[in-house]
């Protein structure tokens, strides 16, 4: 399969993220409520829009996360379900309101420390469980974003890998079955990327607001990306394919010219045998018919031994005639 697809998919996927941070308008009233009047006794002035705001922005970001602003709330209520608004410096030791004044602790700390103020060595550690609490939010973001990013991931991937296999086979370079088990790979590679990449965009959008804003802002040139990937790969898969065709029929070409220099050569060869042995037998014969004639039967028999020494020099057997070896000459009479 193309280089290009398993980006695609990476691009595809993060396309389809999606990260929504729960803005006062999201929340129901009774999580309005509590950001507005958390930790302030009846009777004393709630606080203003801008400190409610305030107020949702300490907690942690992928806990305020969804993927729209209803999820993102009710994440966020569910959050602040076992939370108190602690006061830092205590309110009867002459501590604001004010959300620098505030953190959101555990009902049962809170409870558990009464009018004391909190130390530094509790601020820390609230410090770092709000730091724990964004890390997992962001990894379960992550987790529930990943099945459709691999989703995302295999679709891109499927159709590109199928046609770049289905041309291997139309070439004549893989089965059918091996294009299938190709195809699969591919796919499932696709998915993997898919789900990673939404797996880790989603992580660090949910953790990070910022982020989140500009891969909303950028999640329609992802798009286009994406989809420019694609019709960039199904057309450069199509260009492969003819380069490789033209490059077979190339190599089928000079295959065959080579099989025909062969043959020519072979063709050459018989026919230079063919002119040796004409010039040979042309030889032989002007020395047959050249030859002195002795009369009577002592020169007709010389004529036939050298006769069967010209057969023999040119490599005739008793195949070709029975007066040649293995065959025996005909014996003549006593000389008289």
């Amino acid at each position: 399969m193309s280089d290009d697809s398993h980006p695609n998919s990476a691009v595809n996927a993060a396309a389809t993220t999606n990260i929504h941070h729960a803005n006062l308008q999201d929340l129901p009233l009774s999580a309005a409520r509590r950001l507005y009047k958390g930790g302030i006794r009846p009777g004393e002035p709630t606080r203003t829009r801008v400190q409610a705001q305030e107020m949702l922005e300490k907690i942690p970001p992928s806990q305020r996360a969804g993927v729209d602003g209803k999820s993102a709330a009710s994440n966020a209520e569910q959050y602040l379900s076992d939370k108190h608004a602690s006061h830092i410096k205590p309110h009867s030791k002459g501590g604001s309101n004010n959300p620098n004044n505030i953190k959101w602790e555990n009902a049962k700390d809170n409870i558990t420390r009464g009018d004391k103020t909190m130390s530094w060595q509790e601020q820390m550690r609230l410090n770092a469980k709000l730091q724990f609490d964004n890390l997992a939010g962001a990894v379960k973001a992550g987790f529930q974003a990943a099945p459709l990013g691999a989703a995302v991931g295999a679709v891109t991937a499927a159709p590109f890998s199928l046609l770049t296999n289905a041309l291997r086979v139309v070439r004549g370079e893989i089965s059918a079955q091996e294009a299938t088990t190709a195809t699969l790979k591919d796919t499932v590679m696709g998915g993997a990327v898919g789900g990673a990449t939404a797996f880790a965009t989603t992580a660090v959008v949910a953790a990070c607001p910022p982020i989140a804003i500009a891969l909303t802002a950028a999640a329609p040139v992802l798009g286009v990306v994406g989809a420019a990937g694609m019709v960039y790969e199904f057309f450069k898969i199509l260009d492969d394919h003819k380069q490789d065709v033209r490059v077979y029929f190339e190599s089928l070409t000079q295959q065959e010219l080579a099989n025909l220099q062969a043959i020519e050569n072979e063709l050459i060869y018989e026919h230079q045998k063919n002119l040796e042995f004409l010039s040979e037998a042309e030889a032989i014969n002007q020395e047959i018919s050249n030859r002195p004639i002795a009369p009577g039967i002592e020169g007709a028999m010389q004529r036939l031994r050298e006769s069967v020494a010209i057969a023999q020099s040119l490599g005739l057997t008793s195949a070709d005639s029975k007066l040649l070896p293995n065959s025996q000459l005909p014996c003549l009479p006593p000389h008289s």
